[in-house]
């Protein structure tokens, strides 16, 4: 096995190995892989944007300055740790340039550096040569022979593999109409279901898949959050990027903390927000934090006591 095979072979488990000790850390790593993929850069471009000061050593303030300048936000100090240790493959305290590039490797981001192509050793392309010059003539004696022979068959595999593609879409779809949950929008009683029931039901799923098809159904409705702390928002979309967050209990449900996310043209508001307070909101379910274990609410209006 090729060293650079090896070394992605080792990022793979330890990264695997940080998943299962602290789910956290395998979101981050899908979320930092999203922005690297996501970014238009090569790897040698991002890593001349990290290493500020070229000495092949990536230190946090670095990673954060970069992830800074791009996303307009300075990340929590627990994200750049989080980071840190994903990509300090061998635990030494340090991450450097190398292991930078296995990180990007293990991902499939191009390196953008062209690897030179090794010259050929003359007498291996001359045995090249003879031998392809002798199994073109021999090929050209068997296709002649064969040709009709082999369109049949041509014909008959195509044929067999369009019937068997229509039985696999067939049975994908199947498959999928059973798996897809039914919908959950109202309560026995036909009323709307409550931003606490729905939260319980979204607790007791197991598959991921699952429940972003709950939530895509999560209805829009009123709902009084107790202010428990305010942060900024660290993956917001659309008015919510670069927001703000509230971090509170149900009110009624004092075991079921949420985040609530805030437009970014409220910021201003919401930092005055205080602990014990309560946030009156019209919000609807958009995500699950699953190292937290709580739900993620996006706020259409709200008012503030």
């Amino acid at each position: 096995m090729a060293v650079k095979q090896v070394l992605q072979a080792r990022m793979e488990k330890h990264i695997k190995e940080m998943v299962t000790t602290n789910p956290m850390i395998g979101q981050l790593n899908t979320q930092f892989t999203s922005w690297l993929l996501g970014s238009g850069l090569t790897g040698t471009e991002i890593i001349q944007m990290i290493d500020s000061n070229m000495d092949a050593v990536i230190q946090p303030a670095e990673l954060s300055g970069a992830l800074q300048r791009t996303t307009g936000t300075q990340p929590p100090g627990w994200v750049i740790n989080g980071l840190m240790s994903v990509l300090d493959m061998d635990k030494d305290g340090n991450v450097t340039v190398a292991d930078l590039h296995t990180y990007f490797e293990t991902i499939g981001l191009p390196s953008g550096i062209e690897e030179p192509e090794p010259e050929p050793d003359e007498f291996e392309e001359l045995d090249r040569e003879i031998e392809e010059e002798a199994r073109r003539q021999a090929e050209e004696l068997i296709r002649q022979q064969e040709a009709e022979k082999q369109r049949l068959l041509e014909e008959q595999q195509a044929k067999k593999a369009a019937e068997e593609e229509a039985e696999e879409k067939a049975r994908r779809e199947e498959e999928a109409a059973k798996a897809k949950p039914e919908p959950i929008l109202l309560e026995e009683d036909g009323s709307p279901i409550s931003h606490a029931r729905f939260i319980e039901l979204l607790a007791g799923m197991k598959l991921s898949s699952e429940r972003r098809e709950a939530i895509s159904q999560s209805p829009k409705q009123s709902c009084s959050i107790h202010v428990s702390s305010v942060e900024k928002t660290l993956m917001g979309q659309g008015p919510m990027k670069n927001g703000m967050t509230v971090i509170g209990r149900l009110s009624g449900n004092r075991d079921l903390e949420i985040e609530l996310q805030l437009p970014f043209e409220a910021n201003e508001q919401v930092q005055a927000f205080q602990s014990n307070h309560s946030v009156e909101a019209v919000a609807q379910i958009i995500n699950w934090n699953v190292g937290r274990k709580r739900a993620v609410f996006r706020a259409t209006n709200f008012d503030y006591s």
